[in-house]
């Protein structure tokens, strides 16, 4: 029975593991660690839903108490300290970890078999999405190495929609459980903690196959921009940000006393350079047309019975910046909001389309506003210290020095603002977005 104020999460019921997909991270590295971190980032996960966020403020607080195979190893100062190091960093709540020894014996759990190859340290790691980043830096990479080099490890729900390259289906993890709502379903939509969810099963993955190599897919904008740009009152969103992922490093080597290394190839590259560069390859156009940017649920975001993007909130519009800075054509059907620059916000919608509400046009001018934001930064004299700062805490992350950080961090500035600049510049100033900025 939980205690006054707890509330019991039963594996098999709340958090369900698909022991089939199991399979795919049983090597000779396999132990009982590996299936508790499982259940820890399950159970992470039901509590960042779980919890609504206050109306005014942001903090939670989480006591969370797992079950563990090996309590000696999860009890270490430096484990524990780590883990809710990287958590309160991420999300912006504190956590209070404790665990408890587990009653039945690993096997009991994940059997034995065993599918990825073993001890391979040429391999790279990395969380894989529809996305944009995702789809253009796997074939960046694919492209000047052997494409069974690259392990996905599948961010979403599909398993049948990895990438291919030379008619061969790439390496693959898929994610091994669920995390289930009762029946008012989950009430928080921030999910902070999916950075924590694919950077760790990214790690175990990496650990399992002996390899130390993480590439991130992430372009900078999508990395520097959210902890740059905050939205309302939200703490600062460091999904994939370099601060963030070497706390992770630290959980890692603390855990399995196992090195890895998160690597951010296009942290100084605007999502419109590496789109430009995923093109220039030999590649179906579909590759690219195909991806998906928009959070926006089929029931929200359908026209004719055909998801699309919504085409406003701010990864549609940096996807739609983006495509715009790299020369690449793109069908104004991918969209909902076909027309950006129709002078009103109901008029640049498809023909049809009858699901227009007051709370989507607040997110469209969110979405613009934070564009627009990060493109002043570096020519505001009000942000320059902040920024300055930013550079600075970056550096330390990235073992280089704070003049070349902020060097690199504001030519990325920079570039981004020019190709904000003209996008805008294109759209027109009769443009509903161009009324909303001005």
């Amino acid at each position: 029975m939980a205690k006054e104020g707890w509330q019991t999460v039963e594996v098999g019921k709340s958090i369900v593991f698909k022991m089939k997909d199991l399979d795919d991270y049983r090597t000779k590295n396999w132990d009982s660690r590996i299936y508790d971190c499982l259940v820890l980032i399950a159970a992470v996960e039901y509590c960042d839903k779980s919890c609504r966020r206050p109306a005014w403020g942001w903090m939670r607080r989480f006591e969370l108490s797992v079950p563990v195979h090996d309590i000696d190893r999860w009890n270490e100062p430096e484990v524990r300290i780590s883990l809710e190091a990287a958590l309160k960093f991420l999300t912006g709540d504190d956590w209070a970890l404790s665990f408890y020894k587990r009653t039945s014996p690993p096997d009991e759990d994940v059997g034995r078999q065993s599918r990825l190859e073993l001890g391979d340290a040429s391999r790279t790691v990395m969380p894989f999405s529809d996305g944009l980043d995702s789809r253009a830096v796997s074939a960046l990479m694919t492209a000047i190495e052997r494409p069974d080099r690259l392990i996905h490890v599948r961010v979403g729900s599909k398993r049948e929609d990895r990438p291919v390259r030379d008619q061969r289906k790439l390496p693959f993890l898929n994610i091994p459980f669920k995390v289930k709502a009762g029946p008012k379903g989950f009430p928080e939509s921030t999910a902070r903690t999916r950075g924590f969810k694919f950077t760790f099963l990214s790690a175990i993955a990496a650990y399992l196959l002996g390899t130390h190599d993480i590439v991130m897919p992430e372009s900078g904008q999508g990395v520097l921009g959210p902890s740059l740009v905050q939205t309302s009152h939200g703490y600062e969103d460091y999904r994939n940000h370099p601060r963030f992922l070497t706390r992770m490093e630290r959980v890692v080597a603390a855990l399995f006393d196992y090195q890895v290394i998160y690597r951010l190839p296009r942290l100084w590259k605007t999502k419109g350079e590496t789109l430009r560069d995923f093109a220039s390859l030999e590649l179906e156009p579909k590759e690219w047309l195909e991806t998906r940017s928009c959070w926006q649920q089929n029931r929200n975001s359908s026209v004719g019975g055909k998801w699309r993007h919504c085409g406003i909130c701010a990864a549609c519009m940096l996807r739609r910046l983006s495509f715009h800075a790299a020369g690449v054509d793109e069908p104004k059907e991918n969209y909902i909001w076909e027309r950006l620059e129709a002078s009103n916000f109901a008029q640049g919608a498809a023909p049809g389309f009858t699901r227009i509400t007051g709370a989507m046009e607040q997110y469209a001018v969110a979405g613009a506003l934070h564009l627009d934001h990060l493109a002043d930064l570096r020519s505001s004299p009000a942000h320059r210290k902040r920024v300055s700062r930013h550079a600075w805490q970056l550096a330390e992350d990235l073992d280089m020095s704070a003049s070349d950080a902020e060097g690199e961090l504001f030519n990325l500035l920079e570039r981004h603002e020019m190709e904000w600049k003209a996008f805008m510049r294109d759209l027109g100033p009769r443009s509903f977005v161009a009324q909303w900025l001005a």
